[in-house]
């Protein structure tokens, strides 16, 4: 291994993810090992868990940065490696090469900052239920009522973000899950969750109106500002969709044909069991304007009742205001009314 301290950490901090698996610690211990550590019997075991320090977080098949440390501990001391701890390191297949890494490494970079446009086509989905979670007036109402019982910011990491816990693979949960009532932490993290549930997000990011962002701002940030709890201060506030899916796992060892190996049609009718509505292209713009003419007619409907009208005239009077003709069945006004 012929490269520097400086060329491996550099190299590393190329890598999308260095903050959840900080490897500077191991990277430069290693480097600091001397001759007669470097002839220790073990120290090719190391070389082999070292290469993968800088493999892509998301194929490491163990905590590589652990597993290193533990391997440096050993040998820094004078200790064999224990023989569970060589049979780990001797499973180990070697590390990916450049080749594989680096489109890997680019995919990971567009999930830290949010992007998934470069394996999707129907962006404008995404887009249109961004634009319309942000104007839905019950998604606002329910993170006012949660910002007034939790100091909500107390909660938000480095970059803004208070996120939701993780739905692994096979619906299997985190060790956290159990449901616990006994610190506000807790109980700010169940509310947390289930406020993520009912609108498909994997969190909120929010910061300071004017100060400089640290991080690139998601697509289609949002930009209404709402008070900070606890604080006269403003805030952005985005709601960050996704997360409560169906999850296709595609074994690494198939030659995949997306067209031949799935049943799409089991699959598809699986995932409508969710209550997913129609969207596209042409549906998105009607119902962003049935969902104005929703609003349009609930103002209308207050305008109404405080003017002292009741019954058959302030449904005429309200559907003579949107527009519509005199012989509409008033039930279409009431499924209009009905829309949130």
């Amino acid at each position: 291994m012929n490269s520097s301290l400086p060329e491996d950490l550099e190299r590393f901090g190329r890598m999308a993810f260095v903050r959840a698996a900080n490897c500077a610690e191991a990277i430069s211990r290693f480097h600091q090992l001397n001759r007669a550590t470097r002839e220790n019997p073990d120290h090719d075991l190391l070389r082999k868990v070292y290469e993968w320090v800088f493999a892509p977080m998301s194929v490491w098949p163990v905590d590589v940065r652990g597993l290193c440390l533990h391997l440096l501990d050993c040998i820094e001391n004078g200790r064999q490696v224990d023989e569970r701890a060589r049979l780990l390191c001797e499973l180990l297949s070697d590390a990916p090469p450049q080749a594989v890494c680096e489109p890997i490494s680019e995919y990971e970079h567009a999930v830290k900052e949010g992007s998934y446009e470069s394996l999707i086509r129907a962006q404008y989905k995404f887009d249109s239920m961004e634009a319309e979670l942000c104007e839905n007036a019950k998604f606002k109402a329910d993170w006012e009522r949660l910002k007034r019982q939790f100091p909500v910011d107390k909660y938000r990491n480095a970059r803004g973000v208070i996120r939701r816990r993780r739905v692994e693979e096979r619906n299997f949960r985190a060790s956290d899950w159990r449901f616990s009532w006994k610190t506000e932490a807790e109980r700010f993290q169940v509310v947390f969750d289930a406020f993520c549930h009912r609108w498909n997000l994997y969190g909120i990011e929010g910061r300071k109106v004017g100060s400089p962002s640290p991080w690139p701002s998601p697509p289609g940030e949002g930009t209404e500002k709402l008070q900070i709890s606890n604080s006269k201060e403003m805030t952005k506030r985005t709601p960050l969709l996704t997360p409560y899916r169906t999850i296709i796992m595609v074994p690494r060892y198939w030659s995949f044909d997306p067209k031949r190996d799935l049943k799409w049609g089991a699959i598809t009718k699986l995932h409508r069991m969710r209550e997913v509505p129609r969207q596209g292209p042409k549906l998105d713009p009607s119902r962003a304007a049935r969902r104005d003419e929703a609003t349009r007619a609930k103002e209308l409907w207050k305008e109404a009742t405080k003017g002292g009208l009741k019954g058959d005239r302030r449904t005429q009077w309200v559907m003579g205001k949107l527009g519509w003709d005199a012989r509409t069945d008033e039930s279409r006004l009431r499924r209009l009314m009905r829309q949130g």
